[in-house]
């Protein structure tokens, strides 16, 4: 229940995000807006200005009828035009206007860059600067005009939209930085979220798997231990023989629980210590699979072994390197349910020696192969106790190994069977 609620929380403050990220798009975007307003407010009352500059005495300039004059950079049309006209294109070769409009722009606060030029009422230039010529038909269709008596004067900014967008550029990078960061939060919040109700699963499996693995030794020793101390019941020599075997065979799986359970909170604490010393592998090995041979055989299986590692001398804890090899052949022999056929191999490598751990079991699925190293994590069955164990084993071996300094990882195909590689080094750097 309270899983779902964090789900609805986290859902909710979603679904806020997207709300405050539209409300601040939508605030920029109307900002943008707004200075453009502004904008196009400003440009009308700077062109205001110099309508009025230009047109001041113009109209005591005359030209002669049949006059035509060219200058270099720019083009004036005198011929046959209105005294009123003449007036102000001489009026506008008289004075700098390049300094002119940059001026009138500034004035008012303006800094992009500007282009003009002077048109009649069909669209034809009366004064157009030859590099302003490639911006003809912006100049008519989308820039700026104010009139100039029977003239037209047009203004246009041809990197308009970038001026606007670096005016505002310190709002959209604080409003942009601002979502990221709180978009990253929720991804990680909700990602929390995941693993823990994950954890809480994992969690109550386990605890359904350790109680039922305890309550069956110590219902059998129970029932063991009142049949041996039951007066009534007249036992033979063969009869307590059994029940006392009985008790030792619960009495050790209840101990083998309680290592696992020991490994796990040192892995936990970060308490381990590792006694390193020269040790050699393929006797550890062959130790290990001293004492599992009788279980491996009353599952009709058996281990091949193939180590043939030139130098199997490494310096190792081998208390813990016991641990991990004596977990690997566990591992493997639970999870070959049809008779355990294992095959434990070694080899040289520059570094140390390679060990590969191969059964013919029930493989892990390639969605599950780069998690069963996790803590509590166990392969699904179907059924939560097909299968004995509580998912420490592996977390143990994984963090024996790069304690060691060296790497291990699994190889597996369903159906088929699972092989664990593990390199160690001779000599692990501290």
């Amino acid at each position: 229940m309270r899983g779902i609620k964090i789900s609805w929380l986290v859902g909710i403050i979603a679904l806020a995000v997207v709300g405050v990220s539209f409300l601040q798009v939508k605030w920029l975007s109307n900002a943008l807006e707004l200075r453009q307003q502004v904008f196009d407010q400003t440009v009308e009352q700077s062109l205001n200005t110099i309508s009025h500059w230009i047109m001041f005495d113009a109209q005591g300039l005359k030209l002669s009828p049949d006059s035509s004059s060219f200058y270099q950079g720019q083009v004036l049309i005198a011929d046959g035009m209105q005294n009123q006209s003449r007036g102000v294109l001489l009026r506008m070769e008289s004075l700098p206007m390049d300094s002119l409009v940059a001026l009138a722009l500034a004035e008012n606060g303006v800094t992009a860059k500007a282009v003009y030029g002077a048109f009649d009422r069909y669209g034809q230039p009366a004064y157009l600067e030859g590099e302003n010529e490639i911006y003809r038909e912006e100049l008519i269709g989308e820039g700026y005009d104010v009139a100039l008596g029977p003239l037209q004067l047009h203004v246009f900014f041809p990197n308009l939209k970038k001026h606007l967008l670096n005016s505002q550029l310190g709002a959209f990078v604080l409003s942009g930085f601002m979502l990221l960061v709180i978009a990253i939060a929720l991804i990680y919040v909700m990602r929390s979220v995941v693993k823990s109700n994950e954890l809480v699963r994992i969690r109550r499996d386990l605890m359904n798997n350790l109680t039922h693995e305890l309550k069956t030794p110590i219902s059998t020793i129970g029932l063991a231990s009142e049949a041996l101390g039951d007066k009534d019941l007249d036992l033979n020599e063969e009869q307590t023989s059994h029940y006392i075997g009985m008790i030792r065979g619960e009495n050790k799986r209840l101990g083998v629980l309680v290592e696992k359970v020991l490994q796990a909170s040192l892995t936990d604490s970060k308490s381990m210590k590792l006694y390193m010393q020269q040790v050699n592998v393929h006797d550890i090995i062959k130790e290990v699979v001293r004492n599992v041979t009788m279980q491996v055989r009353r599952k009709g299986g058996k281990i091949d072994l193939n180590i043939v590692a030139e130098n199997p001398i490494i310096q190792a804890d081998s208390i813990h390197l016991t641990n991990v090899i004596f977990n690997l052949i566990d591992n493997a022999i639970k999870y070959s349910p049809d008779g355990a056929q294992i095959e434990i191999s070694s080899s040289q490598t520059d570094e140390g020696v390679e060990l590969r751990f191969r059964d013919r079991g029930l493989g892990i699925p390639k969605e599950f192969l780069g998690k069963v190293f996790e803590r509590l994590f166990r392969v699904p069955t179907g059924n939560v106790h097909d299968v004995k164990g509580f998912g420490l084993g592996l977390s143990y071996v994984k963090n024996v190994v790069e304690r060691h300094h060296g790497t291990i990882y699994a190889e597996s195909e369903p159906l088929v069977g699972s092989t664990f590689v593990m390199k160690l080094k001779s000599n692990p750097s501290p």
